[in-house]
């Protein structure tokens, strides 16, 4: 019966496309009508209708801002592997299913009695967004269903590759193309007004559910998948299987569901393996970055040739020259890319050689499919640069700031060579200086893009950081100016007075004083107990910040310095008139062995991220620290742990696995 209101919903919706959007009807409106009336019979009997059926008469609807929802069971991510001997091993210890890693936004649909009642996105796990609106116009979500009770499914809203074309093929001459269909979706999931949405046949692919269904389906996974199905809900191509076959198909099956999604115009970039039965999944417990019944199956890199064609210099807000790699463009997991950054002037000469050059092979991939990369090249040496191309142009350090034309110095820090501008006013400082400011680590304003600064900048309505909450004094400039209006500046005002309250180590990480990261304003948070009165009554003392884990004389001397300057000092009173600084919540520390204990966590984790084994750290009580020093109670080692273990062993520091660590807090 699902099928049959499947095929009745796409062929009545191609019958109304051609009637409405063609003027070239394909039916009599009596045959119309019959086949309208056999869908309504259908949907009544089965209690399943889908979001696009003509059946329903689904407004849109504008909200005026996305409101937050708490995951009553927390979306986490998942654990990653490229090793396909990782995947066998994990499969020994009970039946799997291999799945699609789906390449969009992590959705979570919750029904009652029948009826959809919200729709939200993953977020950071614990809290996301409210797409109710925007789910209601997906191609394919069921809107009502035959359960009585709660459901809650999660699955991946997506775009088909088929359908992200035509979007692109459709826009206008002047209208940028967008980059992929992973960006598009999600943009599209996050519009609102739904009417947006609805236009960019945003799907949702279920890959399981987190509540309900418990009487109707035995303890597995895939039991309840299909139950789903025959509800109305599309899920993702999936195989069962046990390790007995897996040692023999496992390469196979990979490439068949490669093939499979790429048919289908799904977009992917891995796999999925996790355990079927759900009893023996929640005994495995997790992390609080994710669960232990599953691994992500990433992809190996795509690495492809291209021919580097310039090496353009862009200016960070310490005034450091930052080398960027201009290349003939190529096509790397669906997007084009054409520029990569060199970060400095050593990993330059240690990727291209002494001599880079225009006609320079070099070869790209996007590390973790995201960040543009150059993996190797063909270098050219001072022993063979006269291999060099006479055609051929060698790139040369800048000896003056491409923004404001001050001469530049190259010099060395920490065994690294940097060019900088010597102009202490360069208008290029200014602006990495705003985006800094505005950045998700500082004082995170959504919506003011490096274009948009570039803009107020040039108009000369950004001078101080202050600036940023005077610019309702060119409301009107603003909403004329290309690509605004006034939806666009209200989004942007709101989220300018959002920022307005903000906690004291994001707003000491906004000012920009030099090594005054956000590890660092952590511990300075932490000191004043989030404090802004307790911060200046140190800083009014001549305070010797170096007693504080990881503060050397160097970073004391920086912030001294820095609010011994009367221009910042002025700018910091100004901003301190539009912002407040918010204490944060004082939280019940858990009785660990971690209590008031200075952790340094270095290499690679297989069960946390570095944020958020640092969040678990604070959690038990924990000081996190950055850097080995005689202070160091316990030093957390993952792979690769470098010359921080060599340290921690010369000073006689406890040294954990993370599996000990593990151990410890369980």
């Amino acid at each position: 019966m699902n099928q049959n209101i499947k095929s009745l919903v796409a062929e009545l919706n191609e019958y109304r496309d051609a009637y409405y959007n063609r003027s070239d009807p394909l039916v009599t409106d009596a045959e119309y009508d019959a086949l309208f009336n056999k869908l309504k019979q259908l949907e009544h009997e089965s209690g399943i209708v889908l979001s696009n059926s003509p059946t329903q008469t689904v407004g849109y609807e504008v909200k005026s801002k996305l409101n937050k929802v708490k995951h009553d069971i927390p979306l986490l991510s998942l654990d990653k592997t490229k090793d396909i001997n990782t995947i066998l091993d994990f499969s020994k210890a009970n039946p799997c299913l291999l799945m699609l890693k789906l390449d969009g936004l992590t959705v979570e649909l919750l029904y009652k009695d029948g009826l959809l009642i919200q729709a939200s996105t993953r977020g950071d796990g614990h809290i996301g967004e409210d797409i109710t609106h925007n789910a209601k116009v997906f191609n394919n979500i069921p809107l009502t269903i035959p359960y009585k009770g709660l459901l809650r499914v999660t699955g991946e809203a997506i775009i088909h590759k088929q359908d992200f074309n035509t979007i692109n093929d459709n826009l206008s001459t002047d209208e940028k193309a967008y980059a992929n269909a992973r960006n598009l979706v999600s943009g599209s999931v996050r519009q609102l007004d739904s009417k947006i949405c609805a236009n960019r046949n945003v799907c949702f692919i279920l890959w399981d559910v987190l509540e309900g269904l418990d009487e109707e389906c035995d303890n597995a996974r895939s039991d309840k998948i299909a139950h789903c199905v025959r509800m109305g809900f599309e899920s993702s191509i999936t195989k069962y299987f046990v390790y007995e076959w897996a040692k023999e198909y496992l390469p196979e099956w990979i490439e068949e569901m490669k093939y499979a999604a790429e048919k289908e115009g799904i977009p992917i970039d891995g796999l999925v393996i996790k355990y079927d039965s759900i009893t023996y999944s929640k005994q495995l417990g997790g992390t609080s970055h994710h669960n232990n019944d599953g691994l992500a199956f990433k992809f190996e890199d795509e690495v492809v040739e291209s021919r580097l064609q310039n090496i353009e210099w862009s200016l960070g807000r310490s005034g450091q020259l930052i080398p960027v790699a201009v290349f003939d463009p190529i096509k790397i997991g669906g997007t084009i890319i054409s520029r990569a950054s060199l970060h400095n002037v050593t990993v330059m000469k240690n990727l291209l050689g002494d001599f880079p050059h225009n006609s320079q092979k070099i070869f790209v991939m996007k590390a973790n499919q995201i960040i543009p990369q150059i993996v190797t090249a063909e270098k050219r040496l001072p022993s063979d640069s006269e291999m060099i191309p006479e055609h051929s142009d060698c790139f040369k350090i800048p000896d003056c700031c491409p923004v404001c034309g001050f001469p530049t110095i190259l010099e060395k820090s920490n065994n690294t060579e940097i060019v900088s501008c010597v102009n202490p006013h360069c208008t290029g400082k200014r602006l990495s200086r705003f985006e800094h400011f505005v950045s998700k680590q500082a004082m995170n304003i959504e919506g003011i893009s490096t274009s948009t600064l570039e803009h107020f900048i040039e108009k000369n309505w950004l001078k101080e950081f202050v600036d940023i909450y005077k610019l309702d004094q060119h409301r009107n400039e603003i909403i004329r100016m290309n690509g605004f209006g006034e939806r666009a500046y209200d989004k942007l005002w709101d989220a300018i007075q959002t920022s307005r309250t903000v906690s004291l180590d994001k707003f000491l990480v906004s000012l920009g004083i030099p090594t005054i990261g956000t590890t660092a304003a952590k511990s300075i948070s932490n000191y004043c107990h989030g404090d802004i009165s307790e911060f200046e009554y140190l800083i009014n003392q001549d305070f010797d910040w170096s007693i504080l884990d990881d503060f050397g004389q160097t970073t004391s001397d920086n912030i001294k310095n820095w609010f011994n300057d009367p221009f910042n000092a002025t700018n910091y009173v100004d901003l301190l008139n539009f912002i407040q600084i918010q204490k944060p919540e004082v939280k019940e520390i858990k009785s660990s062995a971690f209590v008031n204990k200075t952790v340094v966590v270095t290499g690679t984790l297989k069960h946390f991220t570095r944020d958020s084994i640092t969040d678990k750290l604070e959690e038990l009580g924990a000081n996190v620290s950055g850097s080995v020093s005689k202070k160091t109670n316990y030093l957390i080692a993952g792979e690769k742990a470098g010359s921080k273990l060599s340290k921690a062993r010369q000073f006689g520091v406890n040294i954990l696995t993370e599996n000990q660590f593990l151990e410890m807090i369980s």
